[in-house]
């Protein structure tokens, strides 16, 4: 059956998924056979049995495979995180939005606010350095964080 995945939690390692047929099943983690790991949005294909969904698979026909390079982001951050150019390149554009336009508006105000943003960039810098490709992959591309 196809369905889409509406909720991960990864600290329960539970889910939900809305099928095809307008139910909704859960999973266990340990039902998820795909090399990605499970997030909001993703369609799958799976087995149902009662409300619970088995041998979950990843559909690839239907995912748009969406590749962000986690050291790209990061010198991103690192050069232009004061601007939120990082989080555009994420597509976090609310968060980028803010950081852009207080790190621009906080030059008028003797730029403690564009300070504030600078060291905002340069923490989320050290984190995607210092965190693996999974987890940056994770996080931060399927589980969606704005800030760090």
């Amino acid at each position: 059956m196809k369905g889409v995945v509406l909720d991960f939690n990864e600290d329960t390692s539970r889910g939900i998924i809305a099928a095809e047929d307008g139910k909704r099943y859960e999973f266990a983690g340990i039902n998820w056979l795909s090399e990605r790991y499970p997030g909001s949005g993703m369609h799958v294909d799976f087995e149902a049995q009662d409300e619970r969904a088995e041998n979950i698979y990843l559909d690839p026909c239907l995912n748009k495979i969406v590749e962000k390079d986690r050291m790209a982001a990061a010198l991103l951050a690192f050069f232009f995180g004061w601007l939120g150019f990082h989080k555009f390149y994420l597509g976090h554009k609310q968060p980028a939005t803010i950081m852009l336009c207080v790190s621009l508006g906080g030059l008028l105000l003797l730029a403690i606010p564009t300070l504030v943003m600078m060291v905002i960039g340069f923490i989320e810098f050290i984190i995607y350095v210092t965190c693996s490709d999974e987890t940056f992959d994770r996080v931060y591309i399927h589980g969606n964080r704005d800030w760090f």
